[in-house]
């Protein structure tokens, strides 16, 4: 991306984006709640949970019973006659077996080879049960179908998971970004601002003939100097917001960009973490973290296909059983209760079909095993990565704490001898810049403990922040 591209992108966010200017500091909390309320990645996430729940509720229609009506009106010919066949079945999850219940109607003339189409006055009712013996009984594809959208609609609930720990993350990065962004010019407006005053006090001494005018040219030029940065920081820091509101949005779900009257000026470094236990926190991490969770479901799926895949290669052997009873009048071969049973034996010769779909389950559920056990190394090495960073981190921050000390006892010291006339400008301005890199120091070092505990938590599979990482209001 050009630098007039960024320029004119920049321009357009800050001419778009609403602006708070309330003095109530922003913490990391609020920004993390507006990222759940608002933001379109979990928004996203979530239509994709309701689409798994619906795919879900769809599955179990395979059970819904099933109402067939057929008729047939035969007033001219050799045979004239009237025929009604309505009946209800219902599946069900017991071994696959199905019951039906229906009524039949048949009047008028039937051929002899088709007389048991010939019902009394008043019909037949009938009702039965089919039962798969083979193919169909342990698994279908109706408790199939309903198997696999329960596991994809967990995995789409830790999918959703997944997706704010990482919007969470990121809105945490953003947010210190900001933070010490929004801190780096205060050190910049001090900076500037000693100078400032330094300059009225050369003023004094250049008219009063204690001192050369170049002194007082020389300040001049750490003025624009300090100027300079000052204008750099703010930038930086209006860059900085543009990022943060990305992940915090007014009502009406627009970025707002949060002034630096928000920016928190206390802030305190998170509890430390007892981190001695790695090899325990990588257990919990790889029990925890959702990508796990989601392949597990996707593996589920998997595992469910593979075995009705095994199952379509039996044969088709199902056995019925049904029992009918005639009423009205009519011929009295038909008055008597009706009970039956048979067999169905279907078996495709080549099962090329049922062979090719098992192979293809297999091969699914193979490649889910081999990207968990990628997916747990990763796991592993993110949560040792974030804890060596994490660790590096409390050492930067104790030795930024300790340089910026050194460097204000420095930069004070150095003044005191300036007003004395045992200095010059140059060596003041050398110490006044190392207070202020160090002040800089201490901000990134701070900013980049947070940000390492955060990842150090979602390597873990926690939200980033914990009750007691933000103490700084």
């Amino acid at each position: 991306m050009t630098a007039w591209w960024r320029a004119w992108v920049l321009f357009v966010v800050l001419s778009v984006a609403p602006t708070v200017s309330a003095a109530e500091p922003l913490t990391v909390q609020d920004v993390l709640a507006s990222v759940d309320a608002t933001h379109p990645d979990l928004e996203i996430a979530e239509r994709g949970v309701e689409a798994a729940a619906g795919r879900s509720f769809g599955a179990r229609g395979g059970f819904d019973p099933v109402l067939s009506i057929r008729g047939r009106w035969n007033p001219v010919g050799y045979y004239p006659n009237t025929q009604l066949d309505a009946y209800v079945k219902q599946a069900t999850p017991l071994w696959g077996a199905a019951f039906f219940a229906g009524y039949r109607l048949g009047r008028g003339s039937f051929p002899v080879y088709k007389g048991e189409l010939e019902t009394l006055s008043a019909g037949e009712v009938r009702a039965g049960v089919e039962v798969p013996v083979w193919r169909g009984g342990p698994i279908d594809d109706r408790r199939a179908r309903i198997a696999v959208a329960r596991s994809r609609y967990r995995g789409a609930e830790a999918e959703r998971d997944t997706a704010r720990l990482q919007v969470h993350l990121e809105a945490v990065r953003a947010y210190w970004d900001w933070v010490a962004a929004g801190q780096r010019v205060e050190v910049a407006e001090e900076l500037l601002e000693i100078a400032q005053q330094r300059g009225d006090a050369l003023l004094e001494q250049v008219q009063a003939g204690a001192i050369e005018p170049l002194a007082l040219v020389d300040n001049r030029r750490l003025i624009l100097e300090r100027e300079a940065k000052l204008v750099a920081a703010e930038q930086t820091f209006q860059e900085a917001a543009i990022a943060l509101s990305l992940f915090l949005r007014d009502d009406a779900q627009r970025p707002v960009q949060v002034q630096r009257e928000r920016v928190p000026t206390d802030v305190l470094e998170p509890t430390q973490v007892d981190v001695a236990a790695l090899e325990d926190e990588i257990e919990r991490a790889i029990a925890r973290r959702p990508e796990l969770a989601t392949l597990s479901a996707e593996r589920e799926a998997a595992r469910v296909g593979l075995r009705l895949a095994k199952n379509q290669r039996a044969p088709q052997v199902d056995l019925q059983s049904y029992v009918a009873k005639d009423f009205g009048r009519g011929p009295a071969s038909l008055v008597p209760v009706e009970w039956g049973a048979g067999v169905v034996i279907e078996m495709p010769l080549g099962l090329r079909g049922a062979r090719g779909e098992l192979r293809a389950a297999k091969a699914v559920a193979e490649g889910i095993d081999a990207e968990l056990r990628k997916v747990r190394d990763r796991v592993a090495a993110e949560v040792h990565t974030a804890h060596v960073s994490l660790r590096a981190a409390w050492r930067s921050a104790v030795l930024a704490r300790e340089q910026l000390a050194a460097a204000r006892e420095l930069a004070a010291a150095e003044r005191v001898r300036f007003g004395e006339g045992s200095s010059d400008l140059v060596v003041v301005n050398l110490r006044e810049l190392a207070a202020a890199e160090a002040g800089n120091l201490v901000i990134d070092t701070r900013a980049s403990l947070h940000r390492a505990h955060a990842e150090y938590r979602v390597a873990k599979g926690l939200v980033p922040v914990s009750a007691d990482a933000e103490r700084s209001r």
